[in-house]
């Protein structure tokens, strides 16, 4: 099997970039190696379908070295190819994917991933592109749009970029259908999460329920509520225990579904693996087992 690294430089530290170069490069005698530095948004992507068209024949395992950004890449480049394989070195700002699938840990050892075992796991695919771990709009996607400005200036850009939301993204008027049955009923909401894997924002448990490889997609929507009920939703929501408390019941939409239509008159954001898009409408589907992902156990 060829092994391929895609090291994004741009997350994480630059510090933590260099051992895990001399990692990799102390197993060349032993595994067959090559490393790319990705050279932009979406360059991953673009390497890994180049590779695979130059090489259909050959087994290869792609080593997403960045955050859920690059796994996100990584994971568009692999689909179609089943020659392809992929998994994780969690070295971004919130590794969520990982946090999904075993623990950050697990995955910062260079040997364990090249002797991983394959496994095939979902994808959500939202209009043309895939989500490996969470997609969501509405208050969460406005936080991450928030916390991107915030990176590099403060300690936690997302838990500052929610207290930025408070004043901004409140009142979402869009329109959610989960298989057929409208949620919001044309009322406004707060947010909605879809999920695959179940972490985002580096330590929000959002999905509690989620399993990467049981074909459905998680959905929680959340009404449109006060910013006193947000910040006692923000709580349980760190801890993955929102869908399990009574007094979040009535504001919560809970549902495992396979498509859904999401839409509003207006354009909005949408995010997909912490990437931002925007648009007025997107068609989502789960995708089962459609990618294999080497895992750590």
């Amino acid at each position: 099997m060829k092994y391929v690294f895609i090291i994004n430089l741009t997350s994480g530290s630059n510090k933590s970039k260099d051992s895990l170069v001399e990692e990799i490069e102390s197993y060349r005698n032993e595994y067959d190696i090559s490393i790319y530095f990705t050279e932009g948004k979406y360059s991953a992507t673009e390497y890994v379908k180049n590779y695979l068209k130059c090489n259909d024949n050959q087994e290869v395992r792609f080593i997403a070295c960045g955050g859920d950004g690059t796994i996100n890449e990584v994971a568009n480049g692999i689909v179609g190819y089943k020659n392809a394989n992929m998994t994780v070195y969690p070295c971004g700002t919130g590794d969520d994917f990982a946090k999904s699938v075993g623990g950050i840990e697990k995955y910062r050892n260079v040997k364990n991933l090249l002797d991983a075992k394959n496994y095939d796991i979902d994808l959500i695919k939202i209009n043309d592109l895939y989500s490996i771990n969470v997609a969501n709009f509405g208050f969460d996607a406005d936080v991450v749009k928030h916390s991107e400005s915030l990176k590099g200036k403060v300690k936690s850009p997302y838990t500052n970029a929610i207290f930025k939301a408070l004043f901004t993204s409140m009142s979402n008027d869009i329109q959610v259908e989960a298989d057929g049955e409208l949620l919001n009923n044309g009322k406004k909401m707060l947010l909605c999460n879809l999920g695959n894997g179940g972490y985002e924002g580096g330590k929000y448990f959002c999905a509690p329920y989620y399993k990467v490889d049981d074909g459905l997609i998680e959905v929680c929507y959340v009404k449109k509520i006060s910013v006193f009920k947000l910040l006692s939703l923000i709580k349980c929501y760190e801890k993955g225990e929102h869908l399990s408390n009574k007094k979040l019941k009535n504001i919560i939409f809970y549902r495992q579904i396979k498509k859904a239509k999401i839409s509003s008159k207006k354009e909005f954001t949408f995010c997909i693996d912490g990437e931002l898009i925007s648009g007025t409408e997107f068609n989502v589907e789960i995708c089962p087992k459609i990618i294999k992902f080497a895992m750590v156990k």
